[in-house]
């Protein structure tokens, strides 16, 4: 049966026929009929008992490819659509300069690749054959690398976009062989399979097989190295969507696979919470020593993808110790997290984007005295940056206190291997959410505050309105989830029943409502306390006269643009501490004794990855010095190519004559 959703895929490939000015209405069409339908596929799901099956009409070796929504699916469903949806909205405006100057064939390319992105990432959600998911997997991976590589006329971008592909196609390759061992087992190569094969073989080598490779889609350091660079490189709203949506896809597979287990929940849960607290503090470490402001937030995906991560194996590790509470919670908590980091972050995006268009760049020593020519840009960033640091009434609050709440509910009558995990639990989101405020406050500082950093001034241009239009939706969201995050308990029990070692009393539970009810509770109050000092200093200041001034210089009036903070200075107290992983270098020249008429110098600061550098730069550096050896087997001679095939088929028989022995 042809649905919207085949119909927007198939007629898609107009998009390479039209001329540039009908590709955007179009593609936005199209996109429209995607989410509507499948959207309205996961609202059934979460209706019906069973899961919605949707034939695609595409047969395989292995049966017909066919979409199985269940409520864990349904849920990721509609949090990828919202968000592509905002980001073809915010292109609209984006794209506008690009398509002057670019080929019809690009941006078609360009437009036709978001199309086939999110209809990758819905398939990536509903299929549990194993074959079909792969070439989902891979569909997203390849549709995702052309968005990236738009600007591919530049160097970095095409080196960028490749070196995504490739380690995309190592977590590709470890999805395979997680697959493969429970085919070898079972018969079956499927999600469903995972079931039998868990239930009669150790679970650790299969989990850590999947883990690694959803592992790399997701961000978790040290399985990270391509998502500082491809999200920098991508145009804003591929960005938003790659960050909002696209590395939970990394998270669903994790999650998809943890609903299956059967038994070593406690090295499974050990596993994803150490990983997931390195992946937490290191990712905002590195995000403080950041001077691109899409290279920042590049790394906060990878510090909320930690957050997620300690929900998740806290949530694994209270089954394994028969807390079901903390299960419940810490999992609920993940969950939302999921939601609210997809809605913060691919709004921080768009904001960045914004800045981009007005002033041509996103290099914080540039930036400065934002907030009044962009006022809205300025406030959907504040609002996004006070939410994904956890400030109530914002939604990043209510998510992290899930599981705090988990973690301190049998904190006393915990057993000592759990008191050390919870106590790490609570220790690393505590700690995480002090260093991504100190962030936010340089973030924001530096981009609106303050005024301009360059010796060049702003030549601002005008920022389109469905580039404004696409925040206020997200923001609307961000604060609704804040102040009322109980309408969300529903398709959170929903989601939480998909997997199977919670069971059933702790979905009846109270204690995930409770917390609810309770952080929304606190947020009202919060919000109320601050619009009543509000409407006090608003009563009390009615009468005195405003005036406006150049920014306070401390008493120093004879300053210029250069003297007030800089990205580097505001974090150079962090960047000594922090230096065990980070690499931070400083080209200046020092004033010695005895210059007394120092002469002109310039000073540079330089922040790397100390874990890319010293681990998977070296990996990298290895296979390009000795891969050019296998080049010496094109010698052009067509007898050598002929023998090649035979060496194929030999080495074939060998292995099979080897596995009937």
């Amino acid at each position: 049966m042809i649905t919207f959703f085949h119909l927007s895929l198939l007629t898609s490939f107009l998009l390479f026929f039209l001329p540039k000015k009908y590709q955007y209405p179009f593609a936005f069409l199209l996109q429209s009929m995607l989410v509507l339908s499948t959207s309205a596929w996961a609202i059934q799901a979460w209706n019906e008992p069973n899961p919605v099956q949707v034939a695609l009409g595409i047969a395989t070796w292995s049966g017909e490819i066919i979409l199985q929504i269940d409520k864990l699916s349904a849920f990721f469903i509609l949090l990828i659509n919202f968000i592509c949806f905002m980001g073809i909205v915010y292109a609209a405006g984006y794209l506008q300069p690009y398509i002057a100057k670019k080929r019809a064939t690009t941006i078609s390319l360009h437009l036709f690749s978001f199309i086939w992105l999110n209809a990758a990432m819905i398939m990536v959600t509903a299929l549990n054959d194993g074959i079909a998911f792969l070439l989902a997997w891979e569909l997203m991976s390849l549709t995702s690398f052309i968005l990236v590589i738009f600007e591919a006329e530049k160097e970095e971008t095409l080196k960028t976009g490749i070196n995504y592909l490739l380690q995309m196609h190592f977590g590709f390759a470890m999805i395979m062989f997680g697959f493969l061992l429970v085919k070898d087992a079972t018969g079956e190569m499927s999600f469903s399979a995972l079931a039998s094969y868990f239930a009669a073989h150790n679970n650790v080598v299969v989990f850590l097989a999947f883990f690694i490779g959803f592992g790399i889609k997701a961000g978790f350091i040290p399985l990270h190295t391509w998502l500082p660079r491809a999200h920098p490189a991508a145009p804003s709203h591929v960005s938003g969507v790659m960050s909002g949506v696209m590395i939970k896809m990394g998270i669903y597979g994790i999650l998809r696979v943890t609903s299956y287990l059967k038994d070593d929940f406690m090295v499974c849960g050990a596993i994803v919470l150490v990983v997931a607290i390195l992946s937490g503090i290191l990712g905002v470490v590195l995000a403080i020593m950041q001077h691109d402001l899409k290279r920042l937030l590049a790394y906060h995906s990878i510090e909320n993808i930690g957050i997620i991560g300690i929900g998740i194996g806290l949530s694994i590790l209270g089954y394994a110790t028969g807390d079901s509470v903390l299960a419940s919670l810490a999992m609920a908590g993940a969950l939302l997290h999921c939601v609210n980091h997809a809605l913060f972050k691919s709004l921080l995006f768009f904001s960045t984007g914004n800045v981009y268009y007005a002033a041509h760049s996103v290099n914080m020593d540039r930036l400065g005295g934002l907030a009044g020519p962009l006022r809205l840009t300025s406030l959907a960033f504040l609002i996004g940056a006070l939410a994904i640091s956890g400030i109530p009434p914002f939604n990043g609050f209510v998510s992290e206190f899930l599981i705090y709440n988990g973690i301190v509910h049998d904190f006393v009558s915990a057993g000592f291997s759990m008191f050390l995990a919870g106590l790490a639990g609570f220790v690393s989101l505590a700690l995480i959410g002090g260093l991504c405020l100190y962030c936010f406050t340089k973030a924001f500082g530096m981009t609106f505050l303050g005024t301009h950093r360059s010796a060049q001034p702003y030549e601002l241009r005008s920022t389109h309105w469905t580039m404004l239009a696409a925040l206020a939706p997200i923001v609307l969201a961000i604060v609704l989830i804040g102040i009322f995050p109980e309408w969300l308990m529903y398709p959170l029990q929903e989601s939480l029943a998909t997997f199977h070692w919670l069971g059933g009393t702790a979905l009846t539970q109270t204690a995930p409502a409770a917390a609810m009810t309770n952080v929304s509770l606190i947020n009202i109050i919060f919000l109320s306390v601050m619009i009543a000092i509000g409407l006090l200093k608003w009563i009390q200041q009615k009468k005195v006269v405003v005036t406006t001034g150049p920014t306070w210089g401390c008493g120093y009036t004879a300053g210029d643009y250069r003297h007030q903070y800089t990205p580097t200075s505001y974090a150079d107290s962090l960047a000594q501490l922090a230096e065990p992983f980070v690499i931070f270098k400083k080209d200046y020249k020092v004033i010695g004794e005895e210059e007394i008429f120092p002469a002109k110098r310039t000073f540079h600061t330089e922040s790397g990855d100390r874990i890319e550098r010293s681990a998977i730069m070296k990996i990298i550096g290895f296979l390009v010095k000795y891969l050019p050896l296998i080049g010496r087997a094109q010698t052009g001679y067509i007898h050598h190519y002929l023998i090649y095939p035979m060496l194929f088929l030999a080495l074939i028989a060998l292995l099979t004559f080897l596995q009937v022995i």
